[in-house]
């Protein structure tokens, strides 16, 4: 408890307010969530909504208010119930009733270079974070035995600030442990810091670990910020999320992989299924061959085949620039040593991750479906394209399936929303406990509730961009609210909606039926094209503000304030070059809180629309020609707002209510709320592939326990 050290004192019956604070859980839980706002309401959303944070800079006169306040009190107590009824699960998880005793010895390793839990913990960049951690929260719901892996990083994600001409620059705020609900991983002997040797290259590297708990989960971090132990430059290893070079990528992956590999041996943890959650971690691969040949003394054909029958790989993207790739020369320079402990030559080394005999590259997808008895894309198109993409990969292994991301919906949606469904649908509607027709009780709303809590978020949204940016103090209230954030990469065309900027101008302006848009993103620091595109639109909006004033960019994009978007807007605009979106899935929350979709057909979408729930921009055709699918798409997009959004939004009835739009809000809460989340993207894969079959080892403490029964029941003819 270290991170206590320097904290204010809390009075004695004010202390429970820390495994409160301790536990992540708090994130998807209202109830707790509202206790730390009213510990101090301002000082909450100063602190970034951090309750370590909030509880270390404390006042004395606060705390003696807080002490000597009876309802406060009853009200920690409640919160406190919540978690440990939480905490201790129900009789039978949804994971127990499924699977029941047979698998009560099984594990799932989840490896991901980044987790997205929630803001102040910036351990992320974007969806592939965010989806992590939604993977773990509702695993957490649903009791799967599941760990996660990723790596601290001392200065995460950067911060974004845009110069007056909307250029953006990066300042990298640094993650604090003694400001997060973050332990160092302890040995059970001596409870001295947890610290692990990791070859890199020709160096040993050390390594701690950090714990994060996650719900009923255990997130596991590992760290190289050890001075005294490590060099400077080894120090700087996991300084920050996708940063640096090409060297620092493939040191970090190796820290990721390889010392996530030697961690979970070290805490006697092995899984039955590593899930690898794109190709960043792939190096466990080549750690748990070398485990299983020098420990289990298996050969190399026999270790290939274990390691295969206990791999999932996960691919997010159709996308070259989000594969890494590493050129052969630094890949046996960082690795070649794992050769020799294979007892193989370092071409065929290489050649395990080699697209094809002419690649000069090892490609870490490539070496990940090799090794992966089940590979899955991230919705039904991706799956299309992604057998295309990695055709040669896939010859005499496995088939590309797809699971379809999903998101938490607890963690997403508006406490305005949860009310309304805690009344109408039972409290079970959170975790999944109750009846299968749950969501259709929406229908039985009072269309003018339901329409006067959508202006409640939508007025919720106006002000907080007021009061937190500074701009949007020409935004409406009572104005068709379109939203528009993501990773500004250029294949999401940020920019598409700029095509006709004469036709764009005339729908802001128009005062009968106005329309008002905000945006928000990041592009990689080092992605020119991307930041050209976030200038453009910031000066676009610039020079509508003294006219109009209804066209916003709000700066800084994270995890707090797309909460407040998808909860806020009316509509959602997502707009990729099809088929690169392999799922996308920002607007998947604005679902459950009463927000449409207006969407190419790509990713989720393209499985997702129906005409009575949402609107398609385009027909889903494809074209080499990038320019005119452009064009086509932009005039498909500004048709679709003048022709059916904008007339169905302003059509009123004499109570100023919008039915026909009401009633789309219903019919796409309904069908598409309790389809797209990840407590169903996480029951397919554990239904799929995580416990799909007996491993023979599962439940073994090491390798050397196994001996000749390793290869029961499992193949050794690999190519098949």
């Amino acid at each position: 408890m270290s991170k206590f050290v320097e904290q204010c004192e809390l009075h004695d019956d004010l202390q429970e307010l820390r495994p409160l604070a301790s536990n992540y859980y708090w994130v998807w839980n209202r109830r707790i969530r509202a206790l730390f706002e009213k510990v101090d309401t301002a000082a909450w959303a100063g602190v970034g909504q951090n309750p370590i944070a909030l509880l270390n800079q404390l006042s004395p006169a606060r705390i003696r208010e807080l002490s000597s306040d009876e309802s406060f009190h009853s009200e920690l107590s409640e919160a406190l119930q919540i978690q440990r009824r939480y905490l201790k699960g129900p009789e039978k998880s949804w994971f127990e009733s499924t699977f029941g005793m047979l698998h009560r010895n099984y594990l799932v390793a989840y490896f991901s270079a980044e987790f997205g839990i929630t803001s102040c913990l910036r351990l992320y960049s974007g969806g592939l974070g965010v989806l992590s951690g939604d993977h773990l929260k509702s695993a957490s719901d649903l009791g799967v035995p599941i760990v996660g892996v990723g790596l601290f990083y001392k200065r995460g994600y950067f911060s974004q600030n845009l110069t007056n001409d909307g250029w953006q620059c990066e300042s990298y705020p640094e993650n604090d442990p003694a400001q997060l609900a973050i332990e160092p991983v302890v040995e059970n002997e001596s409870a001295e810091p947890l610290v692990l040797s990791v070859r890199v290259g020709d160096r040993q590297v050390r390594v701690r670990a950090w714990v994060v708990p996650i719900g009923r989960v255990q997130l596991y971090l590992l760290d190289t910020n050890l001075p005294g132990l490590n060099s400077k430059e080894d120090c700087e290893i996991t300084s920050e999320l996708y940063g640096g070079d090409i060297r620092t990528r493939i040191e970090q992956e190796i820290i990721l992989g390889v010392g996530g590999a030697k961690l979970l041996s070290r805490l006697k943890m092995i899984p039955t299924v590593f899930h690898m959650n794109e190709g960043h971690s792939a190096f466990v691969l080549l750690e748990r061959l070398r485990d299983a040949i020098e420990t289990g003394g298996v050969s190399f054909d026999d270790a290939k085949s274990i390691v295969r029958s206990s791999s999932l790989f996960t691919t997010h993207t159709p996308v070259p620039a989000g594969i890494d790739i590493f050129p052969k020369e630094l890949l046996l320079d960082y690795l070649g040593y794992y050769a020799e402990r294979l007892g193989i030559t370092k071409d065929e080394l290489f050649s395990l991750g080699k697209e094809s005999d002419s690649s000069t590259g090892f490609n870490m997808a490539v070496f990940a479906i090799r090794f992966s008895e089940d590979v899955n894309a991230v919705s039904k198109l991706h799956k299309d394209v992604a057998r295309r993409i990695w055709a040669q990969a896939l010859q005499g292994g496995a088939a590309i399936s797809s699971i379809t991301n999903g998101i938490h919906t607890p963690s997403w949606v508006s406490d305005v929303m949860a009310d309304l469904f805690d009344d109408y649908f039972g409290r079970g509607w959170e975790s999944g406990e109750s009846e299968p027709d749950t969501w259709n009780r929406i229908h039985l709303v009072p269309n003018e509730l339901l329409w006067a809590l959508r202006v409640k978020s939508r007025t919720n949204l106006i002000e907080s961009i007021r009061n937190n940016s500074g701009s949007g103090s020409m935004l409406n209230p009572d104005a068709l609210t379109i939203g528009f954030a993501r990773r500004f990469a250029t294949y999401k065309r940020a920019n598409l909606l700029l095509l006709d900027k004469s036709r764009l101008e005339r729908l802001i302006s128009n005062s009968e039926t106005p329309v008002q848009f905000v945006f928000a993103g990041k592009a990689h620091p080092k992605d020119y094209e991307g930041k050209k595109l976030i200038q453009e639109i910031f000066n676009f909006s610039k020079k509508l503000d003294s006219s109009h004033g209804r066209f916003v960019f709000l700066n800084d994009y994270d995890i707090g304030l797309a909460r407040n978007m998808v909860q806020g807007v009316d509509l959602w605009l997502n707009n990729p070059r099809r088929p690169l979106e392999a799922c996308g899935t920002s607007g998947m929350k604005v679902l459950a809180n009463g927000g449409l979709n207006l969407s190419i057909l790509d990713g989720w979408w393209d499985e997702g629309f129906s005409v009575s729930t949402g609107w398609a921009i385009g027909s889903g055709t494809e074209t080499h020609d990038h320019l005119a699918q452009d064009r086509a798409d932009a005039d498909s997009l500004y048709e679709v707002l003048e022709e059916h959004v904008i007339p169905e939004f302003y059509d009123r009835n004499a109570s100023g209510i919008p039915i026909r739009w009401v009633e789309r809000m219903k019919r796409s809460i309904a069908t598409l709320s309790p389809r797209f989340t990840s407590r169903r993207m996480v029951m397919e894969y554990a239904q799929r592939y995580y416990f799909k079959k007996d491993l023979p080892f599962a439940g073994r403490l090491n390798m050397s326990e196994l001996g000749a029964e390793l290869l029961e029941g499992v193949s050794t003819d690999w190519e098949k």
